[in-house]
């Protein structure tokens, strides 16, 4: 009888071998591919978090500078520190210049303010608006303190004889922290508009604010500028 002769499978085993391995290789290079991903990101991470502190680091050392000598100007400014026979003219002007350096250096809100205030001091209008401005842009989120700048910002130009954007800043004033400070814009306009010989007008605005703000720490003013009612005569019967 004829031998039946076996095929032989080592070559199937071979290649099954081959490719088992290559899927290995594959894993393995994709297990190196992503550990480099993450050393990489890891990397960029620590750079950022090392950048961040090293610019909160530096942002704090500035902001202490700029307070430091914001302190400094005040000193002059209320009059703290009097050097020899400085006059109040010399002491104005010294603080001016401070608070510019601590402006320079980093803009707070309160320097920012000072150095419109002593602007305004010294009589120069222009400049006390130019800073009262810059504040509303930067700080606008701080009502009360930009209710006091929309007040000063009106006296500058009441001062600078801008009757009408005087008037505009009032109205700006009136709708600072959703209207909160109306009542102080009212009388203020009122004022104004008094000494400005607008009686007319300016009793309008007393009306208004007695009308909307009866518990204003203003009525009192208000009342007594506002004319009492007349008596109303009655007819005799006959």
């Amino acid at each position: 009888m004829p031998k039946i002769i076996k095929k032989k499978v080592a070559e199937k085993k071979t290649v099954q071998k081959d490719e088992v391995k290559g899927f290995a290789l594959d894993a393995l290079d994709a297990v190196k591919e992503r550990q480099k991903q993450f050393i990489i990101v890891g990397v960029v991470v620590a750079a950022i978090l090392a950048l961040y502190i090293t610019f909160s680091m530096y942002s704090s050392y500035i902001e202490a500078d700029a307070v430091n000598i914001e302190n400094k100007a005040n000193s002059y400014y209320y009059s703290e520190v009097v050097e020899g026979s400085m006059s109040d003219e010399e002491r104005l002007k010294k603080a001016l210049e401070i608070y510019k350096e601590s402006v320079d250096i980093k803009v707070t809100r309160t320097a920012l303010y000072n150095l419109g205030n002593t602007y305004y001091r010294l009589g120069d209008y222009a400049n006390a608006i130019k800073q009262y401005d810059l504040f509303v842009n930067k700080f606008s989120g701080n009502a009360e303190m930009l209710a006091l700048v929309y007040q000063k910002i009106a006296a500058s130009y009441i001062r600078s004889g801008q009757k009408d954007k005087a008037l505009e800043a009032l109205r700006k004033l009136a709708k600072v922290g959703s209207g909160i400070f109306k009542d102080t814009a009212l009388v203020l306009e009122a004022r104004y508009l008094e000494s400005a010989g607008d009686t007319e007008k300016s009793l309008e605005k007393y009306l208004e604010l007695a009308a909307e703000f009866p518990g204003s720490v203003w009525i009192g003013e208000a009342a007594s500028k506002i004319p009492a009612p007349k008596a109303e005569t009655k007819e005799k019967a006959e």
